[in-house]
């Protein structure tokens, strides 16, 4: 694997239809590494919502355009989000968009989307 160093200027996000994406996916994006790590740039929508899901492999988001909510939580610009393995998550935008960092530093894995989840379980 060889360096890259990839500045806003570099920034080319394409429809994922063009980038081999699945079907589902809307986001425009760049694959930078399909390696391990694998490691995209995302940019989420304004007024975009993903439901709770999770993920076979950790994850760690970093935001570099613009501010999101996560889990409840506003963060912006240089916030990183380390997700275990599993953890279910969900996170929205505002009034503009959120250009993110995404690496999965071991697999791609799996994606499991909120219907797939487990009930919790209830406390007698």
């Amino acid at each position: 694997m060889t360096i890259q160093v990839i500045t806003p200027d570099d920034w080319k996000l394409v429809p994922a239809s063009e980038r081999g994406a699945p079907p589902t996916a809307k986001m425009l994006g760049m694959l930078l590494s399909d390696a391990n790590p694998c490691l995209f740039l995302l940019e989420e929508p304004p007024n975009y919502y993903t439901a709770v899901h999770s993920h076979s492999e950790p994850e760690v988001i970093v935001i570099l355009e613009g501010r999101m909510m996560f889990n409840g939580k506003w963060v912006g610009p240089g916030t990183v989000v380390n997700v275990p393995a599993n953890e279910d998550y969900w996170h929205a935008t505002g009034d503009e968009r959120c250009v993110v960092a995404l690496m999965r530093p071991t697999t791609r894995g799996k994606i499991r989307r909120a219907i797939e989840l487990k009930a919790p379980e209830t406390v007698a």
